[in-house]
């Protein structure tokens, strides 16, 4: 099988040796992981995506999937793999464990965290079922022997669509405070992570009572906090909420990477606003931004993209063109919030101590270098803060907006950044 690419190619050509478009997927299980039970629960879960066995191929004009007849790899290590080369036998997916935590290690422009999600529910109905010797809940699991429909393969991102001018609200195009050249951050390409872990019951409960979402708060925080820390800036702080396409392009299903942005300006007016007018604010440009026809003209968009990209002559011309964009949005953020949704792993949950998604960069690029990535699992939500740079002077800002509004929680560790690389082709 040989598939063209289309919504993978922005991340295809953006891809480089130092900002690979990685992400990781960690799942720290309760006991130490049995690398048997491991090796054949992988193998069962990825006879089910055929989608995901896939490797990077190129001739002089297109880049492409195709099937990859290697086995899916299963490695012992901790530290980070390098997808798409030797290591991995080509492989854009790889699976790693080390004492009782699993790995997904995936290449961005082979799926998002919603595409992924399935396969982490198979994979840890089959591993937790054999391990412990029980038999879990089959609903919503996905298994080797389905079919596997066609809204699956399908990318929605190459149905036509025409851009309706009277829908078209600008989104935030101007220059956001940058971190990078802000005076207090020495950014580098040294990555780290906080985790911080809070009640799920009681940030609910908080959300709720600001008629708010877990990923705008966090949004509405942490741009308090970076705002608290530069009160003489011009530039607004400038947050990139993330946002699934699946549901404005009616493809719930879709495996592709479809990840569009929502971008929340805190600027100098909303500094002088009480907490729930601030909410409300950031909570109508979400609304604004996420409404499906506007999703659908931002993938009109991008469809213009390929157009041009279908036009340059070479990969590499289409590599630099890709760079050139990403390195301009980039200057439109300040950092970066993404927020999947809750992990909901079935009777395998009981099972899970905790569920992380980090990506190798703080999206668009390594210009934005601080990104929140929530995740939510056995009564906790998880937030990872996670920084291009060492000093702590942010993620101290954030913990007062934390306090200032009695949200307990947990600083649980502090680690540097162990995501997957990726062979890229351009460097």
């Amino acid at each position: 099988m040989r598939r063209a690419l289309y919504s993978e190619l922005r991340t295809v050509y953006e891809a480089t040796a130092e900002n690979p478009r990685t992400f990781r997927v960690t799942i720290k299980l309760k006991d130490m992981v049995d690398a048997n039970v491991l090796k054949s629960a992988v193998h069962k879960t990825m006879e089910r995506y055929p989608y995901f066995r896939v490797r990077l191929g190129m001739d002089e004009k297109d880049v492409f999937f195709e099937d990859n007849p290697a086995p899916t790899p299963v490695l012992h290590t901790d530290g980070p793999i390098m997808l798409g080369g030797y290591e991995t036998q080509s492989h854009l997916l790889a699976f790693c464990w080390w004492k009782n935590k699993v790995h997904i290690d995936v290449w961005h422009a082979l799926t998002d965290g919603g595409g992924i999600h399935h396969l982490f529910q198979t994979f840890l109905y089959l591993y937790c079922g054999e391990y412990y010797g029980r038999e879990l809940s089959t609903e919503g699991i996905w298994f080797a022997g389905d079919e596997v429909s066609e809204v699956e393969w399908t990318d929605p991102a190459r149905e036509p669509l025409a851009i309706d001018p009277s829908l078209l609200i600008p989104k935030w195009h101007g220059h956001a405070l940058q971190i990078a050249d802000a005076g207090i951050a020495r950014v580098g390409r040294r990555c780290i992570v906080y985790n911080i872990r809070i009640s799920e019951k009681e940030f609910m409960r908080f959300n709720i009572s600001n008629e708010g979402s877990p990923g705008t708060i966090v949004a509405l925080f942490l741009s308090r906090a970076i705002d608290s820390l530069h009160p003489q800036a011009t530039e607004p702080v400038s947050i990139a909420l993330c946002v699934n396409q699946r549901r404005a392009l009616g493809a719930p299903l879709a495996h592709q990477s479809l990840v569009g942005d929502a971008r929340l300006v805190f600027d100098k007016q909303m500094r002088e606003m009480d907490f729930e007018t601030q909410e409300t604010c950031f909570r109508g440009m979400v609304a604004v931004q996420t409404d499906v026809d506007m999703v659908r003209n931002e993938v009109r968009e991008y469809q213009e993209l390929v157009e041009v990209l279908e036009g340059l002559p070479t990969h590499e011309a289409r590599h630099a063109h890709c760079k050139r964009l990403a390195d301009e949005k980039s200057r439109m953020f300040t950092a970066t919030v993404s927020y999947a949704g809750k992990a909901n792993l079935g009777d395998a949950e009981f099972y899970v101590q905790e569920f992380h998604v980090l990506p190798s960069t703080a999206l668009p690029s390594c210009s934005t270098p601080l990104m929140l990535e929530l995740s939510a699992v056995n009564g906790s939500f998880y937030v990872n803060f996670v920084q291009f740079f060492e000093e702590d002077d942010y993620l101290r800002a954030f913990i007062v907006q934390l306090r200032e509004n009695d949200i307990n929680y947990d600083v649980l560790y502090q680690e540097q950044t162990k995501f997957p690389g990726f062979v890229c082709p351009w460097s």
